[in-house]
Formats: C-alpha cells, sequence, structure tokens
C-alpha cells in the first residue's frame, strides 16, 4: 500500500487543504457513517484506511453540500450524476489560450489522455483520485487535468481537462447532470421546501494541484490490477509504463519528479511548435534508419564556407523550441553560419528522447547517429558549408546524443559541446540509464577513452569539446560532467588537471590545453542551477535565448560561449563582463580604446526595449531562476518617457562603462564609483533642462480618457488606474470591461485600447495580467481578452460557457512578433463579451508592464 491513512486523520489533513475546519469535516464523516455510505468502523488508529472511493464520497459532500446536514444527500445526487451530450455543433463550454492558428485543423473536441469514458461524476471524480495517488501516472494528472467544478445552485458538475486544440491550449469542461428521472437535492426542490438562498449556492473549483495532494493521502489496495492506466491514451500510457518500471528502482521517486518537470517542459514547447519559427523542414535526405526528422535554419547572408551547427533538443523538447530557448539561430544571424536541428519522433520515444542509452541508436551507421550524418551529408551537399568546421551540440538527451555523435563520427565534427549530458557508452538499456543519470557511473579515464577509440576506426585528431553542467541538476547528476572530462581529455592524451582555470561571469571554467597552446576541452559548473541550459537573455551582443523550463536565466550564455569556444564569432560583441583569469594578459593602449569605441557605438545604435504604459521593462518574473550573482542588465534598458524609446540612461551608461568609468553588467547603483548611480544623475540633469522627459513621471489627468491618452492610448472601454495599489508592482496599470446580455443589450460587445509602435528586427511582447472571464450562462456564450497587432490575434483566452479567473498576476512572456518586424504597427488590447439572453457576460481585465522588446516607441509615453 502506499499509504496508511485513516479516515478521521484523513478528514483533518483534508479540511488543511480546503480551508475548511476539522471540526466541520468529521462531522460530515460521521453523517457518512450514520447515513449508511460508509461502513462504520473504529476511531483513532484502528480507523478504517481512506481510499479513494472514500476520499471521493467525503470530498463531493464538502464541495456540493450549502449545509453540514445535507452532506449525505448532496454525496447521493452528485456522486450520481451523468455525463452530459456534447452541445450540437461542438460548442461544449471551454476556455481557449493563445491566437488560433490559420491553417485550423478539423473542429472537433480534442481527447483528454484521461479516459473517463461512461462513468458517473462520483466514479470518475475517484478514478482520478487513484491517478493521483499513484506514483507512475499522477504527473499524467498534473499534464491533463485543470480542475474540478460544482455548482451548489444546480445539480451540475464538470472535470476540467487542459488539452491542445487547432494550434491552442485550451481547457475542456467534461459537464455531468441529472439522469432524466432523478429528482434535484431536498435544498433545491420547492416540492421539498428547497428554498434558494444566493449566500450559499455558489460554485465551488478544486485546482488540480489540491486534487493530487488530495490523491496522495489515499491508500490505494494492494491489488495493482486497477483498470485506471488501461484509460489512458496511448502516449501517456507508455510514459506511465515507463514510469511504473522505473518505481521498481531505488531512483523512482526522481523519474517521479522528472516526469513532471518534463510535462512543463512539453506544454512549453508545445505552445512555441503552435507559433511561427523560423525553422525549415527538410524531407528527403537518406534512408533515415532513425526515422527523425531533419529541419534547418540558414541566415539570408550566409556567407560563402559558412560553418554548420548541429542542434540537438532534449526530452519533449522540440527542434522549434529548443532553439527558441537557446537562441542559436540569433546567434547563427549574427556571425553568419548554418543550423541543423534533428528532431526526434514520439513514435521512436514516449518523451520525444534521443535513445543515447540503446545500443541499435548509439553505434556507428545504425539507427538515429545514421540519420544525424545523413543529414549533415544533405547540408553539406545542397549548400556552402565548410566541411572542417562542422560542430554539434544538446542538451539532456540530445547532450547524451552528442557524445554519440562526437565518438561515432569523429572525423565528421570539428568540434562539440554537451550541456547536462552524460559519457558515451555509460549505459545499455533504459535501467543502466536511469542509474547513469540518476545516480552516475564512474570509470576510470583509460576505460571510458578506450570505449570512444572502440566506436570508429579513427585515429585523430579528435574534435575540441565544452561541457556545461548545473550544480544544483537533479535530473542529471552533475558527477556525468566529470566523467565526461575523463573520457575525452583521455581521448586527447591529456593530463587530468587543467592547464588554466579561471572564473567567467561568476562561474568556475577550468581549461585544457593541448601542445600547442590550443584549447581542446573547457568545463563550465553552474552554481546553484539545475536541469537546462545557462541562459543569458537580453538584446545585448553577447545575449540571446528565451527564459523557460530548462533553460535557466543564470547571468551567462552556453549558447554564445560554446560558439566562441569553436571559434564561430568572427565579429565578437562585447561580454556583459570580462573573464577573471589569473594573469590576464596586458592589452595594448590602442587597442583599448578600439574596443570602447565599438562598444559605445554598439551602445547607442542599439535601443532597449518599449514599455507601455509606464513602469520598468526586463523585471524578472516570480519563481524565475537564477542566481543571487545573475546579471541586472535588463535594469539599464528602462525606456518609459525617452525621446523616440531611446534609452538615454543605458546609453550612457555604456558609454561610461567602454570608458572604463562605470563597471558593466550589474545594477548602476552598486557597480558605480563610491556607490553613486552617475547615469541617473546625468540623465536627471538633462530631464531638469528639458531635454529628457523623466521617466516614470506623469501628470494626473482630468479624465481617465486623457490618462489613457498622456500614457500613449486611444480607445474607450479601458481606464489607466493610477497608483492603484493592486497593481502588479504597485503604481498604475490598465483595466478593461466588457459585457453582454446586461440593459437590455445583447449580442457581440466589445472594448479596445490602441498605440503605435515602431518594431526591430526581431521584436517580442511580453505582459502581466489578471482576467475575470465569466461566461457561464449556456454553452453559446463567451468572453474574451485579446492583444492584437495590425488587427492579427498574438495572444488570447477566450471562455465559452465557462468562468475562467486569474487570481493572480500571470506574465505572458516572449510573444513573437517576428511577422511584424521592421514596421509601424497598432498594438490593441481587447475585452470582449457576447450573451444571446438576457443575462450577463462580463470580461475584466487588468494589464501591466506592457513591453515589447527589440522596439523604438514613436507615441507619447
Amino acid at each position: 500500500m502506499v499509504n496508511r491513512l485513516a479516515r478521521y486523520e484523513f478528514s483533518e489533513r483534508l479540511a488543511d487543504i480546503l480551508g475548511e475546519s476539522q471540526r466541520d469535516l468529521r462531522f460530515r464523516v460521521t453523517l457518512m457513517v450514520t447515513g449508511g455510505l460508509v461502513a462504520p468502523g473504529p476511531r483513532g488508529r484502528g480507523s478504517p484506511l481512506a481510499t479513494p472511493q472514500y476520499a471521493a464520497h467525503l470530498l463531493i459532500g464538502a464541495m456540493a453540500a450549502p449545509q453540514q446536514a445535507q452532506t449525505v444527500e448532496a454525496i447521493r445526487c452528485y456522486e450520481n450524476l451523468r455525463p452530459a451530450a456534447v452541445a450540437a455543433g461542438g460548442n461544449t463550454p471551454r476556455v481557449l489560450f493563445g491566437p488560433a492558428v490559420a491553417a485550423a485543423a478539423a473542429d472537433e473536441q480534442p481527447e483528454s489522455a484521461i479516459r473517463l469514458d461512461g462513468l458517473r461524476f462520483g466514479e470518475a471524480l475517484a478514478r482520478l483520485l487513484e491517478l493521483a495517488c499513484a506514483d507512475e501516472t499522477r504527473a499524467i494528472v498534473a499534464a491533463d487535468l485543470f480542475g474540478v467544478w460544482i455548482n451548489r445552485g444546480c445539480p451540475v458538475a464538470s472535470l476540467q481537462f487542459s488539452a491542445w486544440w487547432q494550434g491552442r491550449r485550451a481547457v475542456f469542461s467534461h459537464t455531468y447532470g441529472l439522469a432524466p428521472d432523478a429528482a434535484p437535492p431536498a435544498w433545491l426542490d420547492p416540492e421539498r421546501g428547497g428554498v434558494v438562498d444566493p449566500g450559499l449556492f455558489h460554485t465551488v473549483f478544486l485546482p488540480v494541484r489540491k486534487l493530487i495532494e488530495i490523491g496522495c493521502l489515499t491508500t490505494l489496495s494492494d491489488d495493482r490490477s486497477s483498470p485506471m492506466l488501461n484509460k489512458l491514451g496511448h502516449k501517456m500510457a507508455a510514459i506511465a509504463n515507463m514510469a511504473k518500471l522505473a518505481a521498481k528502482t531505488p531512483h523512482g521517486s526522481r523519474w517521479e519528479k522528472l516526469l513532471s518537470t518534463l510535462a512543463s517542459v512539453k506544454a512549453w514547447s508545445d505552445q512555441v511548435d503552435t507559433q511561427e519559427n523560423r525553422l525549415v523542414e527538410v524531407g528527403n535526405f537518406g534512408s533515415n534508419p532513425g526515422e527523425l526528422r531533419m529541419y534547418t535554419y540558414l541566415p539570408h547572408d550566409l556567407p560563402a564556407d559558412a560553418p554548420l551547427v548541429v542542434v540537438l533538443h532534449g526530452c519533449t523538447q522540440s527542434a522549434a523550441s529548443y532553439n527558441k530557448g537557446s537562441g542559436w539561430s540569433t546567434v547563427a544571424d549574427r556571425h553568419g553560419f548554418a543550423l541543423l536541428f534533428p528532431q526526434q519522433q514520439w513514435n521512436n520515444n514516449p518523451l520525444r528522447c534521443f535513445n543515447w542509452f540503446r545500443p541499435e541508436d548509439n553505434e556507428r551507421e545504425r539507427g538515429e547517429p545514421e540519420s544525424i550524418r545523413q543529414m549533415v551529408n544533405k547540408m553539406l551537399a545542397d549548400h556552402d558549408i565548410d566541411r572542417s568546421r562542422v560542430y554539434v551540440t544538446g542538451t539532456s538527451s540530445g547532450g547524451a546524443m552528442t557524445t554519440v555523435m562526437l565518438a561515432s563520427y569523429p572525423e565528421v565534427f570539428a568540434g562539440g559541446a554537451v550541456i547536462a549530458g552524460v559519457p558515451y557508452r555509460t549505459a545499455k538499456g533504459l535501467q543502466e540509464g536511469l542509474e547513469s543519470i540518476f545516480q552516475g557511473r564512474s570509470r576510470s579515464g583509460e576505460e571510458w577513452g578506450a570505449l570512444v577509440r572502440a566506436a570508429s576506426a579513427h585515429q585523430g585528431p579528435w574534435p575540441k569539446l565544452s561541457i556545461w553542467h548545473g550544480d544544483a541538476d537533479t535530473a542529471v547528476k552533475p558527477v556525468n560532467a566529470e566523467e565526461i572530462i575523463k573520457q575525452w581529455v583521455n581521448v586527447h592524451g591529456l593530463d587530468e588537471r587543467p592547464t588554466i582555470e579561471m572564473r567567467v561571469d561568476g562561474y568556475p571554467r577550468r581549461v585544457w590545453q593541448g601542445a600547442d597552446g590550443d584549447e581542446l576541452i573547457e568545463s563550465y559548473t553552474i552554481t546553484g542551477m539545475s536541469h537546462g541550459a545557462a541562459l543569458d537573455p537580453g538584446p545585448e551582443p553577447q545575449q540571446c535565448g528565451t527564459a523557460a523550463p530548462f533553460f535557466n536565466a543564470v547571468g551567462i550564455s552556453s549558447t554564445h560561449r560554446i560558439a566562441d569556444f569553436w571559434g564561430l564569432l568572427a565579429d565578437r560583441p562585447a561580454r556583459s563582463k570580462a573573464p577573471e583569469v589569473v594573469e590576464p594578459a596586458p592589452r595594448a593602449d590602442s587597442a583599448r580604446k578600439a574596443a570602447a569605441a565599438d562598444r559605445a557605438s554598439e551602445a547607442a545604435r542599439t535601443a532597449g526595449p518599449v514599455e507601455m504604459p509606464e513602469h520598468g521593462a526586463g523585471e524578472k518574473s516570480a519563481g524565475e531562476p537564477g542566481p543571487a550573482h545573475a546579471s541586472g542588465s535588463n535594469d539599464r534598458w528602462r525606456t518609459t518617457g525617452s525621446p523616440l524609446g531611446l534609452d538615454v540612461h543605458g546609453i550612457i551608461s555604456a558609454s561610461l562603462q567602454a570608458a572604463g568609468l562605470l563597471k558593466g553588467g550589474s545594477r548602476p547603483r552598486s557597480t558605480a564609483p563610491l556607490g553613486i548611480d552617475v547615469p541617473g544623475i546625468i540623465s536627471t540633469a538633462l530631464e531638469a533642462a528639458g531635454v529628457l522627459k523623466g521617466l516614470g513621471q506623469h501628470t494626473t489627468a482630468a479624465s481617465p480618457d486623457a490618462a489613457l491618452r498622456n500614457a500613449g492610448w486611444e480607445g474607450a472601454g479601458w481606464d489607466l488606474l493610477l497608483e492603484d495599489p493592486r497593481a502588479f508592482r504597485g503604481g498604475s496599470m490598465l483595466y478593461g470591461h466588457a459585457s453582454s446580455g446586461d440593459a437590455g443589450a445583447v449580442g457581440a460587445r466589445a472594448q479596445s485600447i490602441t498605440r503605435r509602435v515602431a518594431l526591430g528586427p526581431r521584436p517580442e511582447l511580453s505582459y502581466v495580467r489578471r482576467l475575470d472571464l465569466n461566461a457561464a450562462v449556456n454553452d453559446y456564450t463567451s468572453a474574451s481578452f485579446r492583444v492584437l497587432v495590425d488587427g492579427v490575434i498574438v495572444d488570447e483566452v477566450t471562455a465559452i460557457g465557462m468562468v475562467h479567473q486569474e487570481n493572480e498576476w500571470l506574465r505572458q512572456s516572449a510573444v513573437d512578433l517576428a511577422r511584424f518586424a521592421n514596421r509601424t504597427v497598432t498594438l490593441t488590447l481587447e475585452v470582449a463579451a457576447y450573451s444571446n439572453i438576457y443575462s450577463t457576460v462580463y470580461a475584466k481585465a487588468w494589464v501591466d508592464q506592457v513591453t515589447i522588446s527589440n522596439a523604438v516607441d514613436v507615441a507619447h509615453c
């Protein structure tokens, strides 16, 4: 059995989760026993165990019954609710997130991976609690279920599932109602003295997080032949079987945690895949024994004899999402090289990992390595690529496959980079693979090196290698990085002790040099970082990528520095922080001045993100990873109120840094000489002289419309709430409201505000919001919030026949606006409501920190 929690103890824990009194829940348990719903038993330690079926009964009683005395009747009524048929035309209640894809698929409702067909509400809820209790299926519930909804004022309940539909994330409501011959509960039946009390008859919602917490407190029987796994979809059942297999090992809990994390990685990856991406798929590249897909990216100005970088994604990621997170195409644009993105298919691996642990997929001329080699040959044949400058890199399973490629085809690759990976041939099969990532496998350098030398007939020279790993990585144990070093130091015939040790951007870097002084192996240890790649997102020349699951914003860019290690940065931009090397080589005064002038010119040319209407750009969202010493360079790009959106403060800072008077890469107040904010003083002086409008300075408007106009917005139905304590960071925020079905008005009603913005070559939108969309009137009423650019929806939330409330601020980041690049566009915020009867439907939105990176604001802020 999983747990041994008794009924009465379970009721106390359930009360804490639901925010109810323990006395209330204990009394409901007593009513369940006296009412014959559950068999009586002794109290205390001898009490019967709390099973998922028992938990479902008590949960329904607590959520559905307006008063304690109605607990038993509520359970008997609501547990027998039958699944309702889908409304005609597919208008089942749902909430949609994100813009619609132009070439949408068929208009059918997607199937959830959790199948509860034909079950009554009580049975379905018990089944979900079983899935949440079992280690092998808990991550599936977390990924698929949105929550449980019960209406006390009408015998209706629903299970809400999250799925992808027509290229958008959606929440679908599986509704349950009374059977045709069933009677409503007494408190809703006028014939039995039912009286409507609006104070009690409200709806109750239980989010999936709490349902999983409740499920973990229940006890499964020793008979694990429950049909719950049979109810799962094909893909999720395969994942569950992998988890069930792994649960038998000493690392079962770590595998479960990794599966849960991969669910969020997959959700972000799927979201990126529905948007425009920069990659092009290529077919017919060879026999493709590994059954992989081939994607490429070629900059518009690709030079002759360009290098080629092969980029391998991690588990549940895709080629497009890995490119989005890592920023490889951004660096390729800056420095002129081609990119190849092999992509795993779901039918090859249930987590879309590269199969680095299978003998048929980690040997030369077999499986996935051979497919990747064929893709490289296709690139060499179709494009003007320098055969001597082909490189390969990857993260996690992609990092493990990188070592496979370097060992299997060392003559193909001039270098590689392994991020959070494992040594070549560390495992034969899944079980050994799990042991390798969770525990590590130690061998001598000679043993590791022999595995590489045996993989091919190659005698050298060998590829150079960059190795990256976070020392707080719980998915792939950091010891694997040390074993990779031992393997490739031996292959290169080098001493195991590094030639040079230094700190770069605050992180330890070790270097192993060859006899001629060339750097053959480097290793970065990112202190405090969990699993994934190290990033430094931002607009500066040494920054790239997007923070996301497994892409950690820690103030150093692995993508940029790996490309530099390979020698791909012909025109190297200035780094945010100079490496702290022992005995640094002196720089000639003329070279120093030239580099300073270049940096000042670059700073003057680059405009930072534009924020509307008035708050600081680039603030880190809650929970964003990164150590305390991570770069705070984003703070230099606060551009609100600047003429034409130019970051005068940032330009002054960059110029002072170039002259050696101000340390770069950190917050000005902490790094300026004697702690004095020199750029701020200069900016303030310019403001006093009337040359520069003060940042964040606003004149109180005589009316809401005037306040909007002063902030650069125009429109109706929206207000600029000044100095509102409810704003995301205090201060001011935008508020929009639209309603339909009230005051004799039905049909579509919309309220919107707009402003003009000039975009640069790589614009991205971010903002924070809170929404209250109430469309729970019938299956056809709707409420929505949309963000549009030139009339094209770039972000959207629509509730159809449902209520969607965001009680906490939600940050939407990195909304890609590349299709509007280098244009002056109209940005629109819109709330809309539609009701077909005289019953109110409304949409409310609170929006703050609207920011477009890589833009020049031509509107008055």
